[in-house]
């Protein structure tokens, strides 16, 4: 089992994530973030609690909501320790997919043309002093 204590959540404040500011932070977010940036790894219960800091019994009443849409599969077992997957095959797991992508080439169509247009002032600048 991987150890992941509680202080090394991966939802520390601070972490960027697309899929989180697309549609929010609630549990089941958190738990499809978590599995999309870890498409091909199974995880125990207790692995993801830990890693997401979230609390037991949340996870406990959350998993069976994701597992029921489709989007996680149980993998495999591990002793008493169910452990789940990503089911890449769902559709809807392809589409959040596909939402990522997209909303990922905006962001990059957007920050190069801000990027694009301060390199042109700051090129108009230079060149206005060079001619002084």
């Amino acid at each position: 089992m991987r150890n992941v204590s509680e202080n090394n959540s991966i939802y520390k404040e601070g972490r960027d994530s697309i899929f989180l500011d697309i549609f929010g932070t609630s549990p089941e977010t958190r738990i499809i973030d978590f599995f999309l940036d870890n498409p091909l790894f199974d995880f125990s219960r207790i692995e993801m609690t830990e890693a997401l800091g979230m609390a037991k019994i949340t996870m406990y009443n959350t998993l069976p909501k994701i597992e029921a849409m489709g989007i996680v599969n149980p993998s495999r077992k591990i002793g008493k320790s169910q452990l789940y997957k990503l089911n890449s095959e769902s559709n809807i797991v392809k589409n959040l997919r596909r939402i990522i992508q997209d909303v990922s080439m905006k962001i990059a169509e957007l920050e190069e043309n801000s990027e694009s247009e301060l390199e042109e002032e700051v090129l108009a600048g230079m060149e206005m002093y060079s001619n002084l």
